[in-house]
């Protein structure tokens, strides 16, 4: 008998959706268990036909298993296990419609068409799936909002679940060296530049004037490069990277750009690195950042509130270093493996699945 079928997407999505389901897995596996992936596989333009013609399938695997769970950052990729009939628990990241509105307007004719042609079903899959876990689960505040209103249920009762982050990895640089590297500042944006949800095009905007402010500053692109323009004077694109843990030690402030995210997994490792953030209003870094106190969420969009922030900071360092101080912390006491692998412990139990 298959111990724990664990319900995930397909792990060509990456990103959020794979550190997700890779933290679930470990978690899961430390406390005594034995997951089993099984993802439907994902097929552009036709997306919801496949979710449907591919459950039967995990559903039959689903039905073998002890216990079974969804954890995906999109419902409707869980569809197998509620087509198994059986209960199941699932860990959501965000609703269809909260990520849409992002991307939209990035989107090629070609791919908005296709998404307008699976969007109904796709969501009728997400509410199914949603409306029959027990629990449900979300990642953050602003996700839980966005889910509730998928599910057409109340808010207060999806528990929440943050994705841990591993603080050993993700260390601070030696206090004193970090302290050093002000006088030539490096500010370091991680994630897929060329995504337009990422919104990159908003901190080049802004970089001009940061760097006509701080001229020493330098800002590092991490992950796959922008497209379409050239990159402003003080700008680099490293690319992939070895070590993401490694780019984010060395860096004086962390800024994510984004339209959208559910949690934003990138900003809780850049505070357990001892690394101050500046985040758009994108939904799930938000709450996270004020509880923390590690730094500063923008109240919109705006290019100049953007370069405001980030020089107000660079120029103080008595205040950005308080908010490396207190972020660390925060996620030491909070998002660690520890208190994951606790609350996760806490919820197997009440299902009586320990």
């Amino acid at each position: 008998m298959i111990d724990l079928a664990v319900v995930t997407q397909d792990p060509r999505f990456g990103g959020g959706a794979r550190a997700q389901a890779n933290a679930f897995v470990r978690g899961a596996s430390e406390l005594g268990r034995q997951p089993l992936l099984l993802h439907p596989r994902f097929v552009p333009l036709v997306d919801s036909a496949a979710q449907l013609f591919q459950a039967p399938g995990i559903a039959r695997r689903v039905r073998q298993a002890r216990s079974a769970w969804v954890v995906v950052a999109a419902a409707p990729y869980g569809y197998g296990a509620c087509r198994s009939g059986r209960p199941y628990a699932a860990w959501v990241g965000t609703s269809l419609e909260d990520e849409w509105a992002s991307r939209r307007a990035g989107l090629s004719t070609p791919r908005r068409a296709a998404l307008a042609l699976n969007a109904r079903l796709l969501r009728t899959l997400e509410r199914r799936v949603l409306r029959a876990a027990s629990p449900l689960l979300a990642t953050s505040p602003h996700s839980r909002a966005a889910l509730a209103a998928a599910a057409g249920i109340a808010p207060e009762s999806i528990g929440i679940l943050p994705i841990p982050v591993d603080i050993e990895r993700f260390a601070p640089e030696a206090e004193d060296r970090w302290l050093a590297r002000l006088a030539r500042p490096t500010v370091v944006f991680v994630g897929r530049a060329d995504d337009p949800r990422k919104n990159v095009g908003l901190l080049l905007e802004a970089w001009p004037a940061v760097r006509a402010a701080v001229p020493e500053a330098r800002l590092r692109l991490i992950g796959r490069p922008p497209t379409g323009r050239p990159l402003p004077a003080g700008v680099e694109s490293a690319g992939v990277v070895p070590s993401v843990a490694d780019e984010l030690r060395l860096a004086s402030l962390f800024v994510l750009s984004s339209l959208q995210e559910g949690f934003g997994i990138v900003v809780a490792e850049a505070l357990a690195g001892g690394v101050p953030v500046v985040v758009t209003p994108c939904g799930g870094p938000e709450e996270l950042v004020r509880a923390s106190g590690g730094g500063v969420v923008l109240e919109s969009f705006a290019p100049q509130a953007l370069a405001e922030r980030v020089i107000a900071l660079l120029t103080d360092g008595e205040q950005l270093l308080a908010a490396r101080r207190t972020g660390r912390a925060f996620v030491e006491t909070r998002h660690s493996p520890e208190a994951f692998r606790l609350r996760l412990a806490g919820i197997f139990e009440e299902l009586g699945d320990a």
